[in-house]
């Protein structure tokens, strides 16, 4: 399968930041784009995962990531980072590239979170892996 280039890539990410500034608004803490897109390893068939940390309870943030899906296609998977699982906003931290924040220190303190968080959880998810043979 054919790589998806660069240019292109910029080009699309920039049109849904945009798009997502315009919808959140200063709701919009900060955008990170993660998976294979952010590993450049994507295709043409794969999508774009992109995590948004929207300010807002859990009812206010499937409005706006139903609000924003419907508005930029199926190409993009829009999640929003809070409601991700901790081990996939760990890998976001370990491998996402941050697109755009509003105020570093609450990136950084998010990020700070989420690392500790996830030193709690290791332990369980090493015993369960074991468990599994993996």
């Amino acid at each position: 399968m054919k790589i998806k280039s660069e240019k292109s890539l910029e080009s699309d990410l920039s049109d849904v930041i945009t798009k997502i500034r315009y919808f959140g608004g200063d709701r919009i803490k900060f955008i990170v784009l993660y998976g294979s897109a952010a590993k450049r390893k994507s295709t043409n068939l794969s999508d774009i995962d992109i995590a948004v940390f929207y300010s807002g309870d859990k009812r206010e943030r499937f409005q706006f990531r139903v609000k924003i899906l419907g508005r930029i296609g199926n190409k993009f998977d829009i999640q929003n980072y809070q409601d991700l699982p901790l081990y996939v906003q760990n890998e976001i931290l370990s491998s996402g590239e941050v697109l755009y924040f509003s105020d570093y220190t609450e990136i950084f303190n998010t990020f700070m979170k989420t690392i500790r968080e996830f030193e709690d959880f290791k332990p369980h998810l090493e015993l369960y892996y074991s468990s599994m043979g993996v």
